[in-house]
C-alpha cells in the first residue's frame, strides 16, 4: 500500500495526489491519503482537513482521518520522517533548498518505505517495505508526467462551473485568468512567499494586451477588494470574481486561454487542466522571496522579472 500525508490547501493537495496516485498506478498499488485532522490545531498552520472532495478522483483512493494513523500502523517510515522534519527545522525547512540532501537521502529512506521531499523534484524508488509512505509537496510535473491524462482527468471538478460568470468566460473572445494571491502570504512567518507586486501584474497585463489586444480578464483573488484597487488592468475589461469554494473557482479558471499566474500552486493548477487552444501562461521569474528554487515552471512560459 502506498500512503501519502494531506498538507496545504487544495493546490498543494492536488500535487500530493498526483504524486501518490502516479506511483501507485507505476507500481500496481492502491493508494491511501491520510488526512492529518491532528495538525489542525497549532501543528501545520496552511493544513484545513482535506480539499479534494469536490474533485473526481479515482474511486479506488482512500481517505483516511484518523489521527496519528502514520505513528501507529508505520512506525518505522514515520521515526524516520520524523527526524528528517527535526533535522530541517533546526536549520529553517523553508528557508534552505534541501533538495540536494534529500536527494542523498532519497535512495536509504526508499528502502526503508518512506519518500521525504520538502520541495522540487527528488527521484522515488519504490523500495521492498511492504507500505510505502509519502511526506512532502512533490510541486513537480516529473512526478507525474507518465500519468498526465489520467490525472489531468481525475483533478477536474465533479460538476463542471455554470452560471452567469462561466458564461462570460466562455464567451470571451480570449479570457485571462489573473490570479492575485495574497492572505496567508502576508503572514510574518511566510515572508517566503512574498513574490509578486503590483508591479509585476502590471507587467503580466500589459503582456497580455500586447498579445490579444481584444483580451478580458476574470481576476480571482482571496483578497477581492485589493485586487479591484491595486490591478492596473492595461486598459483591458475585467471581470472581478467574488470569491467562492475553491474548486469550483479553479473550474472556473482552467476555462480561460490565458493564465497570470501567483506564486501559488493553485494558479499553477489551473492552467494546467486548461485545454483551450493557443494557451499563454505569464509567470514571477522566482517562485519563493529569496534563492531557493522551484521545479514548477514549465516550457513555453514566459517569466516576468520580480523585483
Amino acid at each position: 500500500m502506498i500512503y501519502a500525508e494531506l498538507g496545504g490547501g487544495l493546490g498543494n493537495q492536488m500535487f500530493i495526489y498526483a504524486f501518490a496516485r502516479a506511483l501507485g498506478l507505476a507500481c500496481g498499488e492502491p493508494v491511501t491519503l491520510l488526512d492529518r485532522q491532528d495538525w489542525k490545531d497549532g501543528g501545520a498552520p496552511a493544513h484545513t482537513a482535506c480539499a479534494l472532495g469536490a474533485l473526481a478522483l479515482d474511486p479506488g483512493v482512500a481517505i483516511v482521518a484518523e489521527p496519528g494513523f502514520a505513528k501507529q500502523h508505520l512506525p518505522c517510515q514515520n521515526a524516520a520522517k520524523a527526524l528528517m522534519i527535526k533535522h530541517e527545522q533546526r536549520r529553517g525547512m523553508m528557508a534552505q533548498d534541501w533538495n540536494r540532501f534529500e536527494r542523498r537521502m532519497a535512495p536509504l529512506l526508499n528502502t526503508l518505505g518512506l519518500h521525504f521531499a520538502t520541495d522540487g523534484y527528488t527521484p522515488v524508488r519504490r523500495g521492498p517495505a511492504r507500505d510505502f509512505l509519502c511526506w512532502g509537496y512533490f510541486q513537480s510535473e516529473r512526478y507525474f508526467a507518465a500519468a498526465k491524462e489520467a490525472i489531468r482527468r481525475e483533478l477536474r471538478a465533479k460538476q463542471p462551473p455554470d452560471g452567469p460568470l462561466a458564461a462570460q468566460i466562455a464567451a470571451a473572445r480570449h479570457p485571462v485568468c489573473v490570479h492575485l494571491r495574497r492572505g496567508d502570504y502576508q503572514a510574518p512567518e511566510n515572508a517566503i512567499l512574498q513574490v509578486c507586486t503590483p508591479a509585476y501584474y502590471a507587467a503580466a497585463t500589459a503582456l497580455a494586451a500586447r498579445r490579444w489586444p481584444g483580451a478580458q480578464l476574470f481576476v480571482f483573488s482571496d483578497d477581492p477588494a485589493w485586487a479591484r484597487e491595486h490591478l492596473d488592468t492595461a486598459g483591458l475589461p475585467a471581470v472581478f470574481a467574488p470569491r467562492g469554494e475553491a474548486a469550483a473557482d479553479l473550474a472556473l479558471m482552467q476555462r480561460c486561454q490565458g493564465f497570470i499566474l501567483s506564486n501559488s500552486t493553485y494558479s499553477w493548477w489551473a492552467q494546467y487542466l486548461a485545454d483551450a487552444p493557443d494557451k499563454q501562461v505569464w509567470a514571477p521569474d522566482r517562485w519563493y522571496a529569496h534563492t531557493k528554487r522551484s521545479d514548477l515552471y514549465l516550457p513555453g512560459w514566459q517569466r516576468i522579472a520580480v523585483q
